[in-house]
């Protein structure tokens, strides 16, 4: 086999990771030093664009949000050791949506092996939709994820695999936490990844390989980062510690190598100048200000035996009406609940589930009871009866659901203003599996107090109201 099938091989298993948020975002990054008037800022380097500050927002008339597809292509090496981009692939490939007025950012990842239909091709073909990008380019690429998603995205974005070594490097590296052991070495795609678990500083290539990384040497101990999901969220922890080193970015003799790595690592159907104009939109970006997410589905093994990744319709659409068209109740279709009843009432936890099922959520189940508490007050006298000890307030535990607020949500829908609540987010396993994530809602007597107040009670049983009319209905 030649080097160059070799590596186009090696290339369907590896992913780099290409500068996460945009056009706007990655020359904000350019231009975190963007000063108005200031000598030596960034205006300075691009000459006469410091025109874009007086209005950036004309350069898209009418619009309040942008949707660009953004597509990380791989590269492929000769026998020579030359990089060509001939039936390059999108190894990253994710939806960046951009609110103009808000400036704040949303980023969908989708999984390169993801089954779709591929626009635009004979027979209806389905495959790994990385395979637009090869067979159509980023036209084809855009139309597949539009349909896919069911958006309408503005434009694409087009990164090549130097654009995060470069901008790392011109940025004075970046400081990440590496939570697991990682090495692999592959001397033909030009990748060796050997880091440590702990804060570290990394330069441009070890900043690649930290997003690349996805097994480890053959033969080798399985690391708890492997497979494609920790390799995603790897990539938005780069980003985030990229968009921080950017914020902190003094230094302006660099503010020109900046640009030319933005600009020469793009390829794009939006002009030089509404990409100036988004970096004067999005210069003040924190990281508070980008909301991450990645598909979630399961792997199974195609007709021709490729291993594929099956993303359902339904769950597609929600995280698509979530992140890229900004309805935060399509949250309440993604987040698995548990509820448990905290209390000796009967029946309270099934009223919840069904309360919470009227108001939006579609994956909620009834966990019974709760643990018995494992404390009670010295003073408090002992019980007469061998009834179970009570809970005296909800409490919320999120083990890493995709909506952050979720818990929030739910308890507003329960009527609970302040209940007790934690994020504590599962960890992977020894080979990279992360368990399913929930919000497990323990129901305490203030609850059932609510719920006693409203009528529901009856002989100490509750009995569930129609759809609608229950506690926290807003």
């Amino acid at each position: 086999m030649s080097k160059g099938k070799k590596i186009a091989l090696w290339s369907s298993l590896g992913v780099f990771f290409v500068l996460a948020i945009g056009a706007g975002l990655l020359l904000r990054v350019a231009g975190h030093i963007f000063h108005p008037g200031g000598k030596g800022s960034i205006i300075d380097t691009l000459g006469g664009a410091g025109q874009t500050l007086f209005s950036p927002k004309d350069g898209f008339a009418g619009q309040d949000k942008l949707t660009i597809v953004c597509m990380g292509i791989d590269d492929n090496w000769t026998n020579g050791d030359q990089v060509y981009t001939s039936n390059a692939r999108t190894d990253t490939l994710f939806v960046l949506t951009l609110d103009l007025n808000t400036k704040k950012a949303t980023m969908l990842s989708i999984p390169r092996d993801t089954y779709a239909h591929i626009v635009g091709t004979k027979n209806d073909w389905h495959f790994k939709i990385n395979a637009a990008y090869t067979t159509g380019g980023p036209t084809r690429t855009l139309a597949t994820v539009n349909e896919f998603l069911g958006i309408n995205a503005d434009h694409y974005l087009v990164l090549n695999i130097d654009a995060t070594r470069k901008m790392v490097d011109a940025l004075g590296g970046v400081d990440v936490d590496v939570e697991h052991e990682m090495h692999y070495h592959d001397k033909w795609g030009h990748l060796s990844i050997d880091l440590k678990p702990g804060e570290q500083h990394l330069d441009g290539q070890q900043a690649v390989g930290f997003a690349r990384y996805r097994h480890p040497d053959t033969g080798k101990k399985a690391s708890p980062e492997d497979g494609d999901e920790r390799r995603m969220y790897r990539q938005h922890i780069l980003l985030r510690g990229m968009v921080d080193k950017a914020k902190n970015f003094a230094n302006v003799t660099k503010a020109g190598e900046l640009v030319d790595v933005a600009f020469g690592s793009v390829r794009t159907d939006l002009t030089r100048q509404q990409l100036l104009d988004l970096a004067a939109i999005f210069k003040g970006v924190q990281q508070d200000d980008i909301q991450t997410a990645s598909l979630p589905g399961d792997d199974f093994r195609g007709k021709d035996g490729a291993w594929l990744y099956k993303i359902t319709p339904e769950v597609a659409h929600a995280y698509a009406d979530w992140l890229v068209k900004g309805d935060e109740t399509a949250t309440r279709r993604l987040v698995p609940v548990v509820v448990e009843n905290g209390t000796a009432t009967p029946g309270l936890a099934q009223y919840a589930v069904t309360q919470l099922k009227a108001l939006g959520y579609t994956d909620v189940r009834n966990g019974g009871n709760a643990a018995a508490p494992k404390f009670q007050l010295a003073s408090a006298p002992a019980a007469p009866t061998k009834a179970r000890p009570e809970v005296p307030h909800t409490t919320l535990l999120d083990t890493g659901v995709a909506n952050p607020d979720a818990p929030q949500d739910i308890s507003q829908l329960l009527g609970l203003p302040d209940p007790a609540t934690e994020r504590k987010p599962v960890k992977p396993n020894k080979v990279g599996w992360t368990p399913p994530a929930a919000v497990t809602v323990t129901l305490g007597a203030d609850y059932a107090q609510a719920v006693k107040s409203t009528g529901a009670l009856s002989a100490g049983v509750v009995r569930p109201k129609p759809a609608g009319s229950g506690v926290g209905e807003n």
